[in-house]
């Protein structure tokens, strides 16, 4: 199939379906509970729509759509709703990132509104959560991207602020090196595993950091936690597989926010950062797992379906140009296809829940146009919240 007809159809439902209102570019999208609403949030709002739409803007050549990408992300930095403003998933973060994504994009100057939403950061404590979906993980790799695009040590400081905090929660026992989500236990009294809520997530920050400063404490952080995943690694379907938390024995996941997909492109990259093969043969484990999972959770989205699945297979023919993996990300990025829907007024994608229809990115339609974008550029176009 073509899956560039994919991306255009997700274009053309994204387009459709937004409500242009004084504040820019709003949707109406699915929450948790399956409910309609308006939010900021890149997880199930609209705060990564401005991603898909930049670089397909950027793909195509289609000037409407970084025009709407730009109302996009000025709806979401300015509109006045309740909820945090930190958190790249779950917070405004995620569309100072998106500003971010816009900017690499046309060459355009990087908004106001990453600088603002980066002092907020920095001015408030570090906690209370450690995860890369909307902790400490998630800020300070948002700041390392930003430093990165301004060459501002203001950033790598605040991101280097966040790694300290987060190594000053794990706890080394018999089980290994792990913290909790919530150091104060309300959200749980056992660790993840998963890149969402887990270590692996707080692991490849902490990679990520060590990459762009090369100190030692970063990487003997992120190692001790990765020797933790390697001992609780399951074999399953072929491959390598996790619990969702430190003491379950149910392989009940394989999805990029708990299990093998998300955990594997941990691995990937501290393959490449530490120039450690071993941490290669776990991702390719990873791998193997997920493609045998198949579509397990009858989902086309980022969170829990085959988009999410498939960007580890991207991943791994990024880093080896095994044709394989590649063939694999297009055999997910067919079977979304089929996810499409006719309606009178147009295509629709759906979420979780048949019927529902929603155009964000981690739980919507936006998160598989972006993953059609990375089939059809897997060199060219990067996961943005990764």
């Amino acid at each position: 199939m073509n899956v560039l007809d994919g991306a255009d159809s997700i274009y053309r439902f994204v387009e459709r379906t937004a409500e242009r209102v004084p504040e820019g570019a709003r949707w109406q999208t699915i929450d948790y509970e399956n409910h309609p609403h308006y939010s900021y949030e890149a997880f199930n709002g609209c705060g990564g729509i401005g991603v898909f739409l930049a670089d397909y803007g950027r793909r195509t050549g289609n000037a409407s759509a970084l025009d709407l990408a730009r109302e996009a992300n000025r709806w979401c930095s300015t509109v006045e709703l309740a909820g945090p403003e930190r958190g790249l998933l779950t917070g405004r973060t995620g569309a100072a990132m998106a500003w971010l994504r816009l900017a690499a994009a046309t060459g355009e100057s990087v908004s106001e509104h990453c600088a603002h939403n980066a002092e907020i950061i920095m001015r408030e404590d570090p906690g209370p959560f450690t995860d890369l979906m909307g902790g400490a993980a998630s800020n300070g790799l948002y700041l390392l991207r930003l430093h990165q695009a301004m060459d501002d040590s203001l950033y790598l400081d605040g991101a280097k602020r966040c790694a300290q905090w987060l190594c000053d929660q794990l706890v080394t026992d018999e089980d290994g090196s792990s913290c909790l989500c919530r150091p104060d236990g309300e959200f749980g009294d056992r660790p993840f595993f998963g890149v969402a809520h887990g270590i692996s997530g707080v692991a490849h920050f902490l990679t990520l950091l060590h990459e762009a400063t090369g100190e030692a404490e970063w990487a003997e952080a992120s190692r001790a936690i990765l020797l933790t995943l390697e001992r609780h690694a399951v074999e399953d379907h072929g491959g390598l597989n996790w619990a969702p938390m430190l003491g379950d024995t149910e392989l009940s996941r394989c999805q990029w926010s708990h299990g093998a997909p998300g955990i594997g492109i941990v691995f990937l990259k501290a393959a490449e950062v530490f120039q450690e093969p071993r941490y290669e043969e776990v991702a390719v484990k990873a791998g193997e797992a997920t493609y045998a999972y198949g579509d397990f959770r009858s989902n086309i989205t980022q969170c829990i379906g085959l988009s999410g699945c498939g960007e580890l297979f991207l991943e791994l023919y990024r880093d080896a140009q095994d044709e394989l993996w590649l063939q694999r990300a297009q055999e997910f990025a067919d079977l979304a296809m089929t996810y499409r829907v006719a309606l009178p007024e147009g295509d629709a994608w759906p979420t979780d829940e048949p019927g529902l229809y929603s155009a964000d990115f981690i739980y919507g339609a936006s998160g598989l146009g972006h993953y059609f974008l990375r089939v059809i550029e897997p060199s060219a176009v990067s996961m943005p919240f990764m």
